[in-house]
């Protein structure tokens, strides 16, 4: 193959792609001198001008297909301008436009690199001739604008825009006459009559109109009334006189509606005669309803306004810390109207409650539709707002079909009776979980989400029972949603970005506030388009196969020991407990994380929602500050008061004398462990675990830092970990030994009895049928892609699900994570499990399924963490392994495949080799830490199963690194490439003297999947390190060859090094396994034994992966391109 020298012409991203693969390839970029020109399309196809060979690379553009995307196909032209190739595209089954133009880069790049190697090697090979299809042609720029499409986005809806033609107060006008003796409002005990609420609008109308200053601009009138007949009849007269109306909430105090109207600019204020502004306005009471002499002939619009000129001001809540005035415009109005009164269906037999106050914008999803439909509004008493029981009542008595009620107040309505309702609507705050179970089985519950500043609302969802109450569905008619980063590019599916408004809902802006409408409502580039005007809501959220679930808020996320923490996702995790109706999650100004509940479940108690927050929330986003109430507060508009949580005092805990400080040694431990953990000032039990108070990796790091500066040594991380207590810490200090730890607690579990039976051995299960748990790790999604290339009829990954995320959405995400999207999924099915729990936590059904079909297990799953102890670790990593053998030993034999460790090898011969044996009685050669002794019992565990009968594999990998063809890892995982980034960062690495391992995860995953269908009694266990030399020099050869620069020195002066360096250093996080003996770890893998492995390695044709330059160059440019180095 000829080296080439490439001109490209061409400013697109893909050809950029191009001419970074072709230079992996050997070639280079040049101007002068070249033997191939590659152009993308920015300028037409010439003829052959000139003898240098070219090649024009275009895309088709065909019809959108039923994944609502369009169909493509790739084009090279010869020089000729005739055709050389072509390539279909694969229809993008997720429908997410970032997600194909990124596939269609990726099959461009390797499709031009294929041909660019036939050319260099035969320089005729540009005679072969292909046919187009018949679709449009564009430049490789026209895969930029994919990003920005999606199939939910496909929303036009034209019967909506022409019904929005029509002003909305002309469709008011309409109403009164046709449904002029039918009810329109139901106020107490009054009814009042369509014709009789066009009367008082009337009457207002003819005392309001001399007060306007008609102009250009519409003016503004405030309105501050009780609901009543005037504050409605008052709105219509304002809309009317083409004025844009301000609603007061009468409950707040006059300095607020001050603020508010001199904001504003506004003219009038229409109240009932008392307001204390009245002599700052020109004010108008309408409280008197005498009708003087009103002409219902008359029509209500006096004015009509271009259908952009503003027509109400609502001013927001204030999250941002100031209220700010947004003007929604008649075309606003019109739009929303007209979808909303045809997605729940309101006619004139339609009984509408009216709940929301005024000022808030749910309050337009009850009136303005109802009224255009000729239904009847049921005006609650404020009584019956704030009491359950009466609302529930009134909701019966009135027969009341469509209502907008707030998720906090349905959490505590009685729901052991039915509500009566046909269309329930929610929105502007997540409902409990309960509530959607209960609610959505009994009625059409419409999940609502929208700023204000889109009119009320952008996108729609009818729940379903066990729906994920942050689903908000699809955008509405004619809207769309863009979910972007942080560089304003479309995420993928999964990813979670910010949401960004467009269509016809965005509002005009902000009043008076240019600066806040420079930074919320911006002007989008989307590439070969005009740019587009957005709204940018600050909300985060994800693209989903069910639709869009939303995160918590770009302004809500707080950095807690180093962690970036939000809120809502702590609440959507103690919500999923299913223990209290009412939860909120709050962090004060301590940082201090705080969690309330109220209104508990039959059972439910503060502990188990504890424990339940110890099992799914990491360390540092548990709540440390525990409140039960008897009910949340709720603001005005319904939703969680959260400043009312932040001043509830918090009761402060004790612990009891004889855990408490005793020795002036433990009393300096303890106020370092308040410093480092940010706790409250106060005592602390010695007794208590540094991780359950909050500690963990980076913490632990600063600890032994500190530790150093204030005693002058250092202390055994692996021995602190053990028993991760003050009292520890002060033994190792003053007698340099350890107390009780809680490898004694190992030693007990791996002799413990298990009850499970054993099935004969001619029961044997479907051996070409295969269970994955853990399969969406970096080593899971290996192993099913090794599973499906060898041939798995079927593969069944089991999946822990996550608050917010599926099951299925996880193993899709590891699977774009790590580049194996392209893989078949027919033979997959993915269940959602939790291998902590009874029967691996699969529904009956599931696990008969399993139990009855499938004939081996490899089990993955694991808590992978090396710094928490034994105890911590007990539920995820040893609890599993006898749920996992009850099921290989129910209704047919499985071979079990358990993942574990070569960190747990415990076996030694008489010259000091590690044996490829099962585990000994004695504990882990290295580090005795949490994980590898959970390792080592369940390991000890299986050995006993085995003599009783049980198929069991053990596979003990070593370093597992990159996979050997993309380069794909996941450095921030791995300790050992914290430990190269930091060192790196320093410039300084260590000179060791060590065969160092590398074994690529796909060869690791390939050994698994051949050998996992069998099981030969004394031969296996598998120790899986890659015996090929590689010395740690000639590793770090690699990355200097890489371009990277550092100084090779000893281990002393690296080690001393390590006391400089900073938190921002990828070494900190892992730093207490680096300052004391190197050697407590697995460094040479020369004394490893592995004859079974290297017999099993030859049983499959293959051969040991050579550690070459070529295979280290994989992953340095992953490192690279990835910018972890």
């Amino acid at each position: 193959m000829r080296r080439l020298s490439i001109g490209f012409s061409g400013a697109s991203s893909a050809l950029e792609a191009v001419r970074q693969e072709l230079e992996q390839y050997g070639h280079i970029t040049g101007n002068e001198g070249v033997d191939l020109c590659i152009d993308d399309g920015d300028q037409s196809v010439q003829g052959n001008a000139r003898p240098i060979p070219k090649l024009s690379l275009r895309l088709g553009v065909g019809p959108i297909t039923d994944y609502g995307l369009p169909a493509l196909q790739l084009r090279a032209y010869r020089p000729d301008r005739k055709l050389l190739a072509v390539l279909d595209i694969a229809d993008e089954l997720s429908g997410n436009g970032q997600r194909l133009r990124r596939r269609v880069i990726r099959e461009l790049v390797e499709w031009t690199a294929l041909h660019i190697s036939g050319f260099s090697r035969d320089p005729g090979y540009f005679e072969l001739k292909a046919v187009a299809n018949g679709w449009p042609e564009h430049c490789l720029d026209a895969i930029e604008a994919l990003a920005f499409t999606h199939r939910f986005n496909r929303s036009a809806d034209p019967d909506v825009i022409e019904a929005a033609r029509v002003p909305l107060i002309n469709r008011l006008q309409a109403s009164f006459h046709t449904f002029a003796d039918r009810p329109a409002l139901h106020i107490g005990a009054s009814e009042v009559t369509y014709r009789q609420l066009h009367a008082q609008a009337l009457a207002i109308q003819q005392r309001l109109h001399p007060l306007l200053v008609t102009g250009q601009t519409p003016a503004v009138v405030g309105i501050c009334l009780e609901k009543t007949i005037g504050l409605y009849a008052s709105i219509l007269a304002v809309l009317g006189s083409g004025a844009v109306y301000l609603p007061l909430n009468p409950d707040q105090p006059p300095h607020c509606h001050r603020a508010m109207l001199e904001s504003a600019g506004a003219q009038v204020l229409l109240d009932a005669g008392q307001h204390p502004l009245r002599a700052c306005f020109s004010s108008l009471d309408v409280s008197d309803h005498a009708l003087h002499d009103v002409d219902l002939t008359q029509p209500l619009a006096r004015l009509h306004r271009h259908a952009d000129a503003p027509c109400l001001m609502l001013f927001t809540s204030g999250t941002t810390g100031q209220p700010k005035g947004v003007l929604l415009s008649q075309a606003n109005l019109a739009h929303f109207t007209a979808w909303f009164r045809s997605c729940v269906n309101l006619d004139e037999q339609s009984r509408v409650l009216q709940f929301s106050p005024l000022s808030f914008d749910s309050s337009l999803i009850d009136i303005f539709p109802a009224l255009v439909a000729g239904a009847q509004l049921i005006v609650p008493s404020t009584e019956q707002r704030q009491d359950p029981q009466q609302l529930l009542d009134l909701l019966h008595r009135q027969r009341i079909t469509h209502a907008f009620l707030p998720p906090a107040l349905l959490s505590i309505l009685p729901l052991d009776q039915p509500l009566g309702l046909t269309h329930l609507l929610t929105g502007g705050d997540v409902c409990e979980p309960h509530v959607i179970e209960r609610l959505s089985a009994q009625c059409q519950f419409h999940n609502l989400y929208g700023p204000t500043e889109a009119t009320v609302l952008v996108t729609h969802r009818m729940l379903r029972p066990n729906d994920s109450n942050r689903n908000v569905g699809r955008p509405i008619a004619n809207s769309q949603v863009l979910i972007l980063d942080e560089h304003l590019q479309p995420v993928d599916e999964g990813v979670m970005g910010e949401v960004y408004i467009v269509g016809p809902g965005v509002s005009l802006g902000y009043v008076n506030a240019l600066s806040q409408a420079s930074s919320s409502f911006v002007e989008l580039a989307v590439p070969g388009e005009l740019p587009l005007r957005a709204y940018r809501t600050g909300d985060l959220a994800q693209w989903t196969a069910d639709g869009i679930v939303l995160g918590g808020r770009r302004d809500d996320q707080v950095k807690i020991r180093g962690f970036r923490v939000e809120p809502l996702e702590i609440e959507q995790c103690l919500r999923s407990s299913r223990l209290y109706r009412q939860v909120a999650v709050v962090i004060d100004r301590d940082r201090r994380i705080r969690g309330f509940v109220a209104q508990p479940e039959p059972g439910a108690s503060m502990t188990a929602l504890q424990h339940h927050a110890r099992q799914w929330l990491p360390d540092y986003m548990q709540p440390g500050v525990w409140d039960e109430l008897p009910r949340i507060p709720c603001s005005s508009n319904g939703k969680i008061d959260r400043a009312a949580l932040l001043a509830v005092p918090i009761q402060p805990t004790l612990p009891t004398a004889c855990s408490a400080a005793q020795t002036p040694l433990q009393t300096q431990l303890t106020h370092l462990w308040i410093e480092l953990l940010a706790l409250p000032t106060g005592e602390l039990s010695i007794d208590e675990s540094f991780f359950d108070l909050g500690g963990h990796s980076i913490l632990l790091s600063t600890l032994l830092l500190r530790f150093r500066e204030q005693f002058g040594r250092s202390f055994s991380l692996n021995h602190f970990i053990e028993a991760p207590t003050i009292r520890t810490l002060a033994t190792l200090v003053e007698q340099g030994e350890r107390p009780d730890t809680s490898a004694s607690q190992a030693v007990r579990d791996a002799h413990r009895e298990r009850i499970y039976n054993t099935l004969p051995e001619n029961c044997v299960g479907d051996p070409h049928k295969v269970i994955v748990t853990g399969a969406n790790s970096f080593v899971g999604v290996h192993i099913v892609e090794a599973l499906l290339a060898k041939g798995a009829t079927a593969v069944a990954c089991l999946v822990r699900e996550k608050p917010g995320q599926s099951a299925m959405a996880r193993f899709t995400q590891a699977l774009r994570e790590y580049r194996l999207e392209h893989l078949d999924l027919s033979r997959v099915q993915v269940f959602a499990a939790d291998v902590s729990l009874p029967r691996l936590g699969l529904t009956s059904n599931a696990y008969e399924t399993l139990a009855k079909e499938f004939g081996v297990l490899v089990h993955n799953a694991a808590r992978v963490n090396h710094v928490l102890d034994y105890a911590s670790l007990t539920r995820d990593n040893v609890d599993p392994v006898l749920e996992c053998l009850r099921l290989c030993e129910t209704h047919c034999k499985k071979v079990l495949n358990f993942v574990s460790t070569l960190s747990a090898s415990s076996s030694v011969d008489t010259q000091g080799y590690v044996l490829e044996a099962p585990a000994a009685a004695t504990l882990p050669l290295y580090i005795k830490n949490g994980y590898n002794l959970s390792k080592w019992v369940a390991e000890r565990q299986l050995a006993r199963a085995v003599e009783r009968g049980a198929w069991v594999n053990i596979h003990r990998p070593g370093n597992i690194s990159f996979n050997s063809l993309t380069g794909v890892c996941q450095p921030q995982k791995n300790r050992l490439m914290l430990m190269l980034k930091g060192s790196l960062q320093m410039g300084l690495l260590p000179k060791l003297a060590l065969n160092f391992d590398l074994m690529p995860v796909d060869f690791l995953a390939r050994f698994i999947a051949f050998h996992c269908t069998r099981f030969q009694a004394g031969s296996s266990v598998f120790n899986l390190h890659n015996p090929q030399p590689l010395s740690w020099a000639h590793y770090l050869d690699g990355f200097s060859q890489a371009g990277h620069r550092f100084e090779r020195v000893s281990v002393e002066q690296w080690q001393q090094s390590l006391h400089t360096i900073s938190h921002d250093n990828a070494l900190f996080g892992v730093l207490g396994f680096y300052l004391g003996r190197l050697d407590e770890d697995i460094g040479d893998t020369s004394m490893i034994r592995y004859d079974n492995a290297r017999q099993a390695v030859q049983q499959m044709g293959a051969q040991y992966p050579e550690k070459d330059p070529a295979l280290l160059s994989k992953g340095c440019d992953y490192l690279k391109a990835t910018g972890f180095l």
